[in-house]
């Protein structure tokens, strides 16, 4: 799984706005007298929104951004999930209210590219408060 930016944004969004988290994890596919390859092919489509879904709010949780969420990967790659009222931890509150901003969130990715520099937790605290910064210039 590559990391999304911008949906770990919405991620973060949706556990403050106390929103579904797994609303756009369709129903597993079914076995129903298809052909094998139509099935492998829906299994396989449904777990790369399942793992993308579950992946992001997995770096989430284990990084202590979201409490109340529990995530577990199986051996097989398989997830599973516990909810108990998910909510932001101050550390999610402040990450968000950095991204929450549409102009200072473009900001931070046009300067993390212009400057060739890798977004990571740490980079879009510097960065959002540089943007923060130059907004008032």
């Amino acid at each position: 799984m590559k990391r999304d930016w911008d949906f770990i944004r919405k991620q973060l969004t949706d556990v403050e706005e106390e929103n579904d988290l797994f609303a756009d994890v369709p129903p597993e596919p079914k076995w129903q007298n298809q052909d094998w390859e139509t099935y492998e092919k829906q299994l396989e489509e449904y777990r790369a929104i399942e793992g993308r879904i579950c992946g992001h709010l997995e770096l989430l949780v284990n990084d202590g951004y979201i409490d109340g969420l529990t995530i577990v990967r199986s051996v097989d790659g398989q997830f599973g999930y516990g909810l108990h009222s998910p909510r932001l931890t101050m550390a999610g509150h402040d990450l968000l209210d950095t991204m929450r901003s549409s102009t200072i969130w473009e900001k931070i990715k046009s300067t993390a590219k212009t400057k060739g520099i890798e977004l990571t937790f740490d980079a879009i605290k510097a960065l959002g408060a540089f943007a923060l910064k130059s907004a008032f210039e």
